[in-house]
């Protein structure tokens, strides 16, 4: 069996040609006469028509017969795992969608190790965001191509045999996990005549991975109508009571600073995403926490032409966006633009002064720029550009009577917290 490495293009005219013919080679032990099965539009499945036993080959030696292959529906994954668990399978489950491909490895119904390309996966990503490692030491033992990145950071003293242990539990559990999240695509299964190449030796049940995959799906779905993504900043409220906390609850409370978000929070912890964001939730019920505003992070951002420059970047963007979407009526907005630019007062009316409204409603950044040297005090200027471009953008959404994506808000905001951390 060949797993993803001959890749295959079928053109509009129904044609089949290989991508790289030197690939060719790789296909000879499948020379014969095929028919096209069952098929969907992620899977192609495809029947030998001549009987006979095919050519072995060192790599068939290694990888058995396809077993089942289906399309992933909402609860399909989940069913599939659990057959393959309550049935005491082995073999590789691989799962496909979008690109993204994660393979999980089961002996006798356990899982015993699994793998992604996905970049979020690779167990030096797992290691940073669990803050088992700094960015230098990972950096320098990815380096090192004369042994595995686990091994070397061993040998480097920045682990311990415990740790890695753990990291490559937590690697396999959240790629068997993610899979879950996929709602689109398809799976197969194809049996594994040894074992004796996997590169682990880890024996997590199934069924306990099953069911702490359901318990996150259901939990983080509710975390997140309050904690709606790790780039959120939590901040302890003043004067809170704060009592009858666990452990994991007040180490978390201890490293709330305001500034860092829950997915630096889950690396300081070395908790992970979901155990941080479940915890913070916990404490946002308790009324001991809150969600830091974005107006409030924008008081405390540099004012530096660079940061300015990208927020305008940012804002310029969206107005070009409701400016598409306005079709016909953008000479309207512009005009409606520009005299609301003229009726600014104060250190507004400072720092718009001579802004062009281009036609596709954006504004000229030079001019904000120049202006900025012309205001009194400039400590919070980054907070005052952010206001007027907030006021700016639902002005237009007002004037041209139109909604706009919420994610479009959110990416917004986003930009926000990125500038306040650079500041």
């Amino acid at each position: 069996m060949i797993d993803g490495k001959v890749v295959i293009h079928i053109s509009v005219k129904g044609k089949i040609q290989l991508k790289d013919e030197t690939e060719a080679k790789s296909l000879s032990h499948f020379a014969g006469d095929w028919s096209l099965g069952p098929s969907t539009s992620y899977m192609l499945l495809f029947e030998r028509k001549q009987l006979g036993k095919p050519v072995e080959t060192s790599e068939a030696s290694f990888l058995g017969k396809v077993l089942f292959a289906g399309v992933i529906e909402e609860g399909s994954l989940l069913e599939f795992l659990n057959f393959l668990g309550e049935n005491n399978r082995s073999g590789v489950l691989v799962v496909v969608s979008n690109g993204v491909k994660k393979s999980v490895f089961f002996k006798e119904g356990q899982i015993r190790y699994a793998t992604s390309n996905d970049p979020d996966d690779r167990l030096g990503n797992v290691l940073f965001r669990y803050g088992m490692v700094e960015k230098d030491k990972l950096n320098e033992a990815l380096n090192d191509r004369s042994c595995r990145l686990g091994e070397k950071l061993v040998q480097m003293g920045v682990l311990g045999i415990s740790d890695l242990y753990r990291a490559i539990k937590a690697q396999v559990e959240e790629i068997v996990y993610s899979s879950f999240l996929f709602t689109t695509g398809s799976f197969y299964f194809y049996e594994l005549a040894t074992t004796a190449s996997l590169p682990s030796h880890l024996h997590l049940s199934t069924r306990n991975v099953l069911m702490e995959g359901v318990r996150r799906m259901d939990e983080m779905s509710y975390f997140r109508k309050k904690l709606p993504g790790a780039d959120v900043v939590p901040e302890v409220l003043k004067d809170a009571t704060i009592e009858d906390l666990t452990m994991q609850e007040s180490g978390i409370l201890a490293l709330i600073d305001g500034r860092c978000n829950l997915e630096e929070l889950s690396r300081k912890s070395h908790l992970g995403i979901f155990d941080t964001t479940r915890i913070v939730f916990h404490l946002m019920q308790g009324g001991i926490v809150r969600l830091k505003s974005t107006h409030s992070m924008a008081n405390e951002a540099s004012g530096g032409e660079d940061n300015i420059d990208k927020l305008l970047t940012a804002y310029n963007q969206v107005f070009h966006l409701i400016s598409a979407k306005a079709e016909g009526f953008t000479p309207k907005l512009q005009r409606d633009l520009e005299m609301f630019l003229h009726k600014l007062d104060g250190e507004l009316a400072v720092l718009f002064s001579g802004v062009v409204v281009k036609p596709d409603l954006t504004i000229d950044p030079a001019q904000i720029l120049q202006n900025m040297t012309r205001l009194s005090d400039r400590s919070s200027v980054f907070s005052l550009v952010y206001k007027a471009l907030d006021e700016i953008f639902y002005f237009l959404l007002f004037s041209a009577g139109i909604s706009i994506d919420s994610a479009v808000e959110t990416d917004l905001q986003n930009t926000i917290r990125q500038l306040t951390k650079q500041g």
